[in-house]
């Protein structure tokens, strides 16, 4: 099935990740004055050597969750493509499809690993669309502003992290042939599948960092070993029994020992427990 202009903008689906034609030209307008030629073969710009190793080094925990997922490290689909992750300033971290596609892409587009498809580096695509509209798109034929990307139907949708930042963008592209809006869900789910794992490891993340922080606190009170090990638990929101089970204690002796804690750091509530051990009060 061949999309065709009506498709995209007609339905339900265009409501959701199409571009009005307003919006397009605004874009191109802005590929233009950012110096971007219509008629160039390859992108402008491209991330290399230590700059490309500090830049993957800095986006450690999406590279982390490209590495997780399956569906990125092999062409998982029947018909030339390109599925990439960006970083969230559009540079290419990971590029994966057909062997033709990929060839293509490199020599005749410069895109790759480091490829910067940006608004002023590749004019209007879908990475650069996505960017500057924060949602979801989909880009196809001449609604792509450089020349060489005009046989082609793309999609794009962000990843974001605990803080609903835009972190990076999972972007697909395939000639027109294909339905964009029979494969936009499978797009948008390995995308929701990356977002839920980035959001799991970035808590896991922040939790371990808080416990090192309450951990150190800690030190400055006199307390016990054991005080110390069930003061921590309490703090990190543990109830008297959970603490009980990962101690191997009863849920009562937990409760005896966190009123000796309170009693020591003279607070009567955990919300001035939790005051007390981060030197608020």
């Amino acid at each position: 099935m061949k999309v065709f202009a009506a498709d995209v903008r007609t339905d339900d689906f265009a409501g959701k990740i199409g571009i009005p034609r307003g919006e397009i030209e605004k874009l191109h307008e802005k590929s233009f004055q950012n110096g971007v030629q219509r008629d160039s073969m390859r992108i402008r710009f491209r991330v290399q050597g230590n700059m490309l190793e500090r830049l993957i080094a800095k986006n450690e925990l999406l590279m982390d969750v490209i590495s997780k997922q399956g569906l990125l490290r092999m062409n998982s689909f029947y018909f030339p493509n390109l599925l990439m992750v960006t970083d969230s300033n559009g540079v290419v971290l990971h590029i994966n499809g057909d062997e033709q596609s990929l060839s293509n892409a490199e020599r005749m587009n410069n895109i790759g690993i480091g490829s910067a498809m940006s608004l002023s580096s590749a004019g209007t695509n879908a990475i650069s669309a996505s960017i500057e509209l924060q949602r979801p798109v989909c880009i196809h034929g001449e609604d792509h502003y450089l020349d060489t990307m005009q046989d082609w139907v793309s999609m794009c949708v962000p990843i974001h992290n605990t803080e609903n930042h835009s972190v990076g963008y999972l972007v697909f592209s395939a000639f027109q042939q294909v339905s964009a809006p029979l494969v936009y869900p499978c797009i948008e789910s390995i995308a929701m599948s990356m977002e839920y794992e980035l959001r799991k490891t970035e808590l896991q993340s922040k939790s371990w960092f808080v416990e090192e922080i309450l951990e150190e606190r800690l030190k400055a009170f006199k307390l016990t070993f054991r005080e110390k090990e069930i003061a921590m638990y309490w703090l990190l929101d543990y109830d008297y029994k959970q603490i009980g089970k990962v101690l191997g204690i009863s849920e009562n002796t937990v409760r005896v020992y966190v009123t000796k804690i309170n009693s020591k750091l003279k607070v009567n509530s955990k919300a001035s427990l939790i005051l007390r051990v981060l030197g608020a009060i």
